[in-house]
């Protein structure tokens, strides 16, 4: 739920365009709403979460929702985030960082990290499918 994010609508397509069936979640940045629209969505597990920037903040939250659900979630790619904090519940699968800032390589909570140079939106659809046929 970042409209500002410029990517945002290729980011979207590309993963489409990878025959994977997405959810764009259009809600105020709060928990509550995201778990909310996302849990009305007509997803069939499994799952894999893509959040950007202050969204990747309510990750938490929305594992719990859709662990509370009995939702599969293979895993979690997360663009430029403001890195969520740890918590008992999450993360409960892998996590992949697409970043424009950091380099190619792991990070220190040991998610893979794989740097952008303007083609995120390619990267995240790989990583996407990475987590979707593994």
């Amino acid at each position: 739920p970042d409209p500002t994010w410029t990517e945002r609508a290729s980011t979207i397509a590309e993963i489409i365009a990878h025959g994977i069936v997405c959810a764009d979640i259009d809600s105020p940045l709060d928990s509550k709403a995201v778990c909310a629209q996302l849990l009305n969505e007509d997803l069939n597990p499994p799952l894999v979460v893509v959040a950007h920037g202050d969204a990747c903040l309510v990750l938490p939250s929305v594992a719990l929702a859709l662990k509370t659900r009995h939702r599969n979630t293979l895993g979690y790619v997360l663009i430029d985030p403001d890195a969520p904090p740890a918590t008992d519940t999450w993360p409960e699968a892998p996590v992949f960082v697409v970043s424009s800032t950091e380099a190619t390589g792991t990070s220190l909570r040991g998610w893979s990290v794989v740097r952008s140079d303007g083609d995120a939106p390619v990267l995240v659809a790989q990583r996407v499918q990475q987590l979707l046929s593994a």
